[in-house]
C-alpha cells in the first residue's frame, strides 16, 4: 500500500460548493480534500441517490489516503433547479456539460492531483461517456455497481426489472413532462430525456442518447484508461452479467474486475464500504505506481 497520509474518516462537515452551468443551473458538490497532491476520487451517484448518502463511503476512501468529492446529479439532491416539463437534459448533457464543469472546478481546488472518476449505476454509464470524450483528464475510471441496464444481460426473468421498469418510468415521464419520482417515491424527480435515455439503453443495450454528437460506442471501445469494476453480491439492478457487459464495451482499456461477495444490495454497499474502499485504495496505488508520473494517463485527443 501507499505511504500517503491516512485519515481515520472524512470530516462530517464536508466542504460544500456549487458549480454553475451555462443554462443557469447549479450542481452541488461535497468535497473532502486531502493533503496537497493527494489523489482525488470524484463520485457520481446512482439515479435518485443524494450525494450525502455516500458520506460513509467517502470516509472509508479518505481513511485510505484519498481525497473525495461527490456531486449531486443535475436537478437532484442539493443541485438546482428541480426538473419540470421544460427540462431537456439527458445523458448527453451530463457527459458534455455537467461532468466537465465539476472536474474543472476540482482541478482548480486540487491542482496537480491524480483524478479518478467513480460512477455508481447510471453515474458510471454516463461516466464512461465523459471518460471516452476526455481521456487525458483522468488517471482512471472506477465502476461500482455500474452495469448496462440492457435486459438481456440479466439472469432469467430478472431482465423484466430493467425492461419494464425503465420503460414504464419513461412512459409516465412523456405523459407528465418529467418523472415525478418525488411523489411516486422512486428515483426522485427526473428529466424525461434522462429517463428516456436510460430506458432506450435498457431495451437495446446501445449507447444512443438523445442529441449524441459522436459514436459513443466507438469512443468507449477505443478508451485506453485503466478501469476497475466492482459488482456486489445481492445487486438485482447491476448483477455481475450486466457489469461484465458494460466492461465488454471497453475493448482497448485495461479492465480489472472484482466481485464483492457480501450479499449487499445496489445501494447498501455504501453503508458497509470498507472492503470496496480497501480494494479501490489498492488499485489506485497500483495504477499510480505503474506510471512514471502522476498525471493523467489517457490519450491526449479529447473530443470537444
Amino acid at each position: 500500500m501507499s505511504d500517503r497520509p491516512k485519515r481515520p474518516s472524512a470530516d462530517s462537515a464536508a466542504d460544500r460548493f456549487t458549480v454553475p452551468l451555462p443554462d443557469g443551473a447549479e450542481l452541488s458538490v461535497l468535497h473532502w480534500p486531502g493533503p496537497e497532491g493527494t489523489p482525488v476520487v470524484v463520485v457520481w451517484p446512482a439515479l435518485g441517490v443524494r450525494a450525502r448518502f455516500y458520506r460513509r463511503f467517502a470516509g472509508a476512501l479518505a481513511a485510505h489516503g484519498l481525497g473525495v468529492a461527490v456531486a449531486d446529479l443535475r436537478g437532484y439532491g442539493d443541485s438546482r433547479p428541480k426538473p419540470d416539463s421544460s427540462a431537456r437534459y439527458g445523458y448527453q448533457e451530463l457527459a458534455t456539460v455537467d461532468y466537465p464543469a465539476v472536474f474543472a472546478a476540482l482541478r482548480e481546488r486540487a491542482p496537480g492531483s491524480a483524478v479518478f472518476l467513480l460512477g455508481h449505476s447510471i453515474g458510471g454509464q454516463i461516466g464512461l461517456m465523459y471518460a471516452a470524450r476526455n481521456p487525458a483528464e483522468l488517471d482512471g475510471v472506477l465502476l461500482v455497481a455500474a452495469g448496462t441496464p440492457h435486459f438481456r444481460t440479466y439472469p432469467g426473468l430478472t431482465g423484466l426489472i430493467p425492461l419494464l421498469g425503465t420503460n414504464a418510468i419513461a412512459g409516465v415521464a412523456r405523459l407528465r413532462g418529467y418523472w415525478p419520482g418525488d411523489v411516486l417515491r422512486f428515483a426522485g424527480r427526473q428529466s424525461r430525456v434522462l429517463v428516456g435515455d436510460w430506458a432506450r439503453m435498457a431495451r437495446t443495450g446501445r449507447y444512443r442518447p438523445a442529441g449524441a454528437d459522436v459514436d459513443y460506442e466507438q469512443l468507449i471501445s477505443d478508451l485506453r484508461l485503466p478501469v476497475f469494476a466492482v459488482s456486489v453480491g445481492n445487486d438485482l439492478l447491476a448483477p455481475p452479467g450486466a457489469v461484465d457487459a458494460l466492461c465488454g464495451l471497453l475493448q482497448d482499456a485495461e479492465v480489472s474486475r472484482w466481485h464483492h461477495a457480501d450479499r449487499l444490495s445496489h445501494t447498501a454497499w455504501a453503508n458497509r464500504p470498507e472492503p470496496i474502499a480497501r480494494e479501490i485504495g489498492r488499485w489506485i496505488d497500483s495504477t499510480l505506481a505503474s506510471k512514471p508520473w502522476h498525471g493523467p494517463v489517457g490519450d491526449s485527443n479529447a473530443v470537444s
